[in-house]
């Protein structure tokens, strides 16, 4: 199958959101556009008295994924854009389109608690196990105005560098700048911080902190410099919990980019943690990628 982009809708605002946005991003790619809705009841209406109940509800919800399919073509004419009905849990079903998607698309509901936040039920099972990146669009995307700014958060690890790639690609078609952003704090406890702490016990730790968010830094300038030439690069060393000060330069950004289930040498920066955070609380899209580069 060729490379697509998948959205979810449901006919809920958040799903707007999500549809414009996922039409956007095909545009840029040049990809066509699924516009998926999941109805759960076929198989619980498949009995002879409930079987006409079932063509009606069918029906009912292939109007719904139509309508998706609608919004996303006035917001991107010149894409194909298909409205596609599935069966079963929506996050199992997105999940299996998924495999054949370069993005899957979704707006931010407020149901599961994950971690002291909110975060949608469909959202959260998709981000779990999806193979590709996922985007969560958050409602009040479509009442900001373009920055041009991708922010991207790295901790040294091959996952994080992953999240650069999928920054620099996005920005590289969106005509965006990229800034790179390193937290560090103290007491440090990562591995590789504390080799070095073992073999320079005179430096401060705060100085090895930064030494390690600043080489950080470095790799994810020549991953974007050789990958994307022509996109322009910010590099952002900053003390404080990585979760909070990604979100607030978020606040200032088309899209936050972070990688998921990478441990670097950076004290808290599990992007996995990070990321489920940002994803319940940023002001932009945030785009999850578990790939690392080749």
């Amino acid at each position: 199958m060729d490379a697509h982009v998948v959205v979810g809708y449901d006919g809920s605002p958040e799903s707007v959101a999500a549809v414009r946005w996922a039409a956007g991003a095909a545009r840029r790619r040049g990809m066509p556009l699924q516009v998926v809705h999941v109805w759960g009841l076929a198989g619980h209406l498949d009995t002879p008295p409930l079987r006409a109940t079932s063509a009606y509800v069918r029906a009912g919800a292939q109007e719904v994924a139509e309508e998706g399919a609608q919004i996303a073509r006035a917001a991107a004419p010149d894409i194909e854009v298909t409205g596609v009905l599935d069966d079963g849990p929506p996050a199992r079903a997105l999940v299996d389109r998924a495999a054949h998607a370069a993005l899957i698309v979704l707006g931010r509901h407020g149901a599961a608690r994950l971690s002291g936040v909110l975060l949608g039920s469909v959202a959260l099972g998709t981000l779990q196990h999806a193979p590709c990146p996922v985007v969560v669009v958050p409602r009040t995307d479509g009442d900001r105005a373009p920055t041009g700014l991708v922010v991207v958060g790295v901790d040294g690890s091959r996952h994080a560098l992953g999240a650069v790639d999928a920054a620099g690609r996005y920005a590289a078609g969106a005509d965006a700048h990229v800034r790179v952003v390193a937290c560090w704090q103290v007491p440090v406890h990562g591995r590789s911080l504390m080799a070095w702490l073992r073999e320079f016990p005179e430096v401060p730790p705060e100085d090895l902190a930064v030494q390690a968010a600043e080489r950080a830094l470095e790799g994810a300038r020549a991953l974007i410099t050789e990958r994307y030439p022509q996109v322009e690069v910010e590099l952002l060393v900053e003390e404080g919990p990585t979760a909070r000060v990604l979100a607030r330069h978020a606040e200032k950004a088309d899209l936050l980019v972070v990688g998921t289930r990478g441990r670097g040498g950076l004290a808290g920066l599990v992007l996995g943690s990070v990321s489920q955070w940002l994803v319940a609380r940023a002001a932009c899209p945030v785009a999850v990628s578990r790939t690392v580069p080749d």
